[in-house]
């Protein structure tokens, strides 16, 4: 199982989203050795967490490269779908609620979504981009995992259709413990054998 993440968060942010993702892919790591390997697509790394995956070799590390790396949030949004194709991922999972424009058909996609809550937007422009990231997302995705049962109502209250909401998620909706972990897996399962 060869799962490719958008992984912003988990290598930059070192707040609740960024734990919530580093949790989930080293769960997976070290749970499913054997079935599973990450893909962690970032526009840049954080130094704090430049090592964080170093001793596992069922993760690797994506980063913009050479003219992509004047505009690295581009290569993220438009430009993923050469290196997708190239190593084979069947599975993207949006681990920062998003996904590439135009990702191919072929790719089941994921996203998780932790609720309007999380979002600090700076200004009426960063409002209004996140809002159309989010709608080409939460159309294009075959799975959108909600937090919390009250992150689930909010996707419904947006007119997310029932069927693609799958809730994840424990007391405390940022935690990430074995069960989640297996949640996850399962969802990767049922995705990937569904055609």
């Amino acid at each position: 199982m060869l799962i490719g993440y958008e992984a912003n968060n988990v290598l930059r942010n070192g707040h609740e989203l960024g734990e919530y993702g580093r949790e989930l892919v080293s769960g997976l790591a070290k749970r499913h050795s054997k079935d599973y390997r990450a893909l962690l697509f970032s526009t840049r790394i954080k130094e704090d967490y430049r090592s964080y995956f170093s001793g596992n070799a069922n993760v690797s590390t994506y980063l913009p490269a050479g003219g992509a790396k004047l505009l690295p949030s581009a290569w993220m949004r438009y430009r993923l779908n050469p290196w997708l194709k190239e190593e084979k991922v069947k599975l993207f999972h949006g681990l920062n609620e998003e996904l590439p424009y135009h990702i191919s058909r072929d790719i089941k996609t994921v996203i998780t979504f932790y609720g309007r809550d999380t979002h600090h937007h700076t200004s009426v422009m960063d409002i209004l981009a996140w809002r159309l990231r989010m709608r080409y997302s939460f159309g294009a995705a075959d799975a959108i995992v909600a937090v919390s049962e009250k992150v689930r109502r909010e996707l419904l209250e947006l007119d997310i259709p029932e069927k693609k909401i799958v809730v994840i998620g424990g007391s405390n909706p940022l935690d990430v413990d074995d069960a989640v972990v297996e949640q996850y897996f399962e969802l990767y399962r049922r995705l990937l054998s569904a055609d």
